[in-house]
């Protein structure tokens, strides 16, 4: 297996759909779980990903970030932007995520900052679907106890990362309701134009596969709870960027399960993702 190509590789993950009734979410599930995850391409046109990133790039004001308790689970249901560096992720010692990588968030019920709603709700009818739920599933508000948390992370030039890791917090919501877990990442960026090295790769049979070379700008990533992946640090040598959008970007729509506010949630879900998962 070691001495096949990341091309090779690559070829084995790509899966091209360019509608969600063309794509077989068994197919895709099947891929992920022979090889460490899926790449999707077709249901995100390239040209308009990139001039989307554009207007956001050009729209971006670092004096946005704002510190934020990992605790306070209502504020991520409104617009947020922040950076996060550190190793300490919730309020577990148990559970540490090295990383380093600015998070906007951008709900799909909040006011559509990014002009990113179209692609959000894309992205979440494809990870309903994956988990055999109704397409519009907790994609415009709270359902069942459930919410789609929409937001782009990025990954400065100058040196964001984040270490390889599985998914803890958000794997457990959907995990405890049987419904497994899938993680979906729309990529925005792509190695070779907008940032030149690192990128994301998954660890899968002893072997660290680094896709980014051969993925495009719309393009979904898909993995589960079981894929150890991570971020390799992007651009190191170059000057740290932090008044720009610059480096590596990608999507997500996480399911996340409704945290009542002013009660101690979060931190029992901490503690017991990090029993559980780690």
């Amino acid at each position: 297996m070691n001495g096949v190509s990341d091309q090779n590789r690559f070829a084995r993950v790509l899966i091209e759909a360019d509608d969600l009734d063309t794509l077989d979410p068994m197919q895709v599930q099947h891929t992920v779980e022979g090889n460490g995850l899926a790449c999707i391409r077709g249901l995100h046109s390239r040209s308009e990903v990139q001039t989307t990133l554009r207007r956001i790039r050009e729209r971006f004001d670092a004096g946005n970030d704002r510190k934020h308790d990992p605790a306070d689970s209502e504020a991520v249901r409104g617009n947020l932007q922040k950076l996060q560096i550190g190793a300490n992720s919730g309020v577990n010692s148990m559970r540490t995520l090295g990383r380093f990588m600015r998070a906007i968030y951008n709900p799909i019920f909040a006011d559509d900052v990014l002009g990113m709603r179209n692609d959000f709700i894309r992205l979440a009818r494809l990870r309903n679907r994956l988990y055999g739920l109704a397409d519009d599933f907790a994609v415009a508000g709270t359902q069942e106890g459930f919410w789609t948390c929409s937001r782009l992370l990025q990954y400065p030039a100058g040196g964001g990362f984040m270490v390889p890791h599985r998914d803890v917090y958000s794997q457990l919501a959907t995990t405890s309701a049987d419904l497994g877990y899938y993680q979906l990442l729309m990529l925005m960026t792509e190695q070779g134009r907008d940032y030149d090295e690192g990128g994301g790769y998954v660890d899968h049979d002893g072997y660290r596969f680094r896709y980014e070379p051969f993925t495009h700008a719309g393009d979904v990533v898909v993995y589960d709870g079981r894929s150890i992946h991570g971020v390799a640090d992007i651009d190191p040598m170059s000057e740290l960027e932090l008044q720009r959008f610059t480096g590596r970007v990608a999507a997500l729509v996480s399911l996340f399960r409704y945290l009542a506010p002013d009660t101690n949630a979060y931190g029992a879900m901490s503690t017991d993702g990090a029993s559980r998962f780690t």
